[in-house]
C-alpha cells in the first residue's frame, strides 16, 4: 500500500466518510500521509488568535450543539500552561502537512549521509536542545517565527475550549487534562 502513488491512495480515500479518517490513519503510512492535514485543519486556524476566538464563540452560540456548562469562551490562558510535545507533533502536522522531524531520524540521516564527515568515534544517544522541537522553538521549525511559546499556548488552550464544546460525551474527553490544573501543574 505505502508504495502506490499519492494520487491513487487520494482516490481511494475519496471513497470514505470523515469519520472514518481517523482508523483509517492508522491503516497503513500512506493513508496517514494523505490524511494528516486534512485532519488536523482546524487545529491549524487556532495559531490565529482572533480566528481561535470568533470559532469558539460561534460554536458556544449554537444552542443545539452546546453543552448543558461550558466555560465562557472569553476566559483566559492559564499562566504556565504547558504545551506537550504531543500538540506540537499535530500542530506541526496541521501547519505543514508533514510529520515533525523527530531528533532519531535527523540523527540517523545525518550519519548515513555524512560518511566523510569527522566523529569522535563516540555514539551519542543524546538529544541536544537544538534537535528538539520545543515550544520556544517551534516558530522557527515550522518557518514562522511569529509563532511565540506564548502563541502555542493560546492555540492549544482555545483548541482545548473548542475540544470541549464538541465532545459528545462518549469515551474520556481528550481536553479534560488542560481543564485540570492541579494534573498539568505537577509536569513542571
Amino acid at each position: 500500500m505505502n508504495s502506490l502513488p499519492f494520487e491513487l491512495v487520494s482516490q481511494i480515500l475519496t471513497n470514505l466518510p470523515p469519520s472514518s479518517y481517523k482508523s483509517a490513519r492508522l491503516t497503513c503510512q500512506a493513508f496517514n500521509a494523505a490524511l494528516a492535514k486534512p485532519t488536523f485543519t482546524t487545529l491549524a486556524t487556532f495559531i490565529d488568535p482572533t480566528t481561535a476566538q470568533q470559532t469558539i464563540e460561534k460554536l458556544a452560540a449554537d444552542l443545539n450543539r452546546r453543552p448543558k456548562a461550558i466555560w465562557s469562551p472569553g476566559c483566559s490562558v492559564p499562566r504556565g500552561l504547558p504545551v506537550p510535545e504531543s500538540f506540537l507533533f499535530a500542530m506541526h502536522v496541521a501547519l505543514r502537512g508533514t510529520p515533525c522531524p523527530s531528533p532519531a531520524t535527523s540523527r540517523a540521516s545525518s550519519i548515513s549521509s555524512g560518511a566523510s564527515s569527522w566523529s569522535d568515534g563516540e555514539d551519542s544517544d543524546v538529544v541536544s536542545e537544538a534537535d528538539s522541537v520545543t515550544a520556544w522553538n517551534f516558530g522557527s521549525t515550522v518557518g514562522m517565527d511569529d509563532v511565540t511559546e506564548e502563541t502555542l499556548r493560546q492555540a492549544l488552550f482555545r483548541y482545548s475550549l473548542y475540544l470541549s464544546y464538541i465532545y459528545d460525551g462518549e469515551g474520556e474527553a481528550p481536553q479534560l487534562w488542560v481543564m485540570n490544573s492541579k494534573k498539568w501543574a505537577q509536569q513542571r
